[in-house]
């Protein structure tokens, strides 16, 4: 009987390793998360409804796709959804995105500083939207990437 609840009981310690072991993304990925939806006042198709940090896997999120091990943010892909709001500065805390797609929105205010950050950045898509101060931040013009 004690053989058997020891096996049992390195049967649990073990599951529970593993599932230790599948990350979920960082703190700081998801307070930018977070704070791109806070900062987002009118989301008419409900593409965030299901951004709730307390409840889910920010990788299962409408546009958010991570990494295989679901320890990182790589793409967000929030396209054609209406929203209004603004970028938050926080993206650039997102530090192993690569996509950043938040074109046909209707998203207002200035390109963050912050996203010249992004060193993993290959694809950031911010057209048709009304952003004034369209320039690129500064350090992502000096290395290759698409800017559409």
């Amino acid at each position: 009987m004690k053989l058997c609840t020891l096996l049992l009981l390195i049967g649990l310690v073990s599951v529970l390793s593993l599932v230790a072991s599948v990350g979920l993304p960082s703190n700081n990925e998801v307070l930018a998360l977070r704070r791109f939806k806070e900062a987002v006042y009118e989301d008419p198709h409900k593409a965030l409804s299901n951004w709730n940090t307390l409840e889910s896997d920010p990788c299962d999120w409408n546009g958010v796709s991570c990494t295989a091990t679901r320890d990182h943010v790589i793409k967000l892909n929030i396209s054609g959804a209406s929203l209004k709001g603004f970028l938050a500065p926080e993206f650039g805390k997102i530090t192993y995105i690569q996509e950043l797609i938040l074109h046909g929105n209707n998203l207002i205010g200035i390109i963050p500083k912050e996203l010249g950050m992004l060193k993993s950045l290959k694809v950031l898509d911010l057209g048709m939207n009304s952003l004034s101060g369209l320039e690129v931040p500064h350090r992502l013009e000096m290395r290759p990437f698409k800017c559409i």
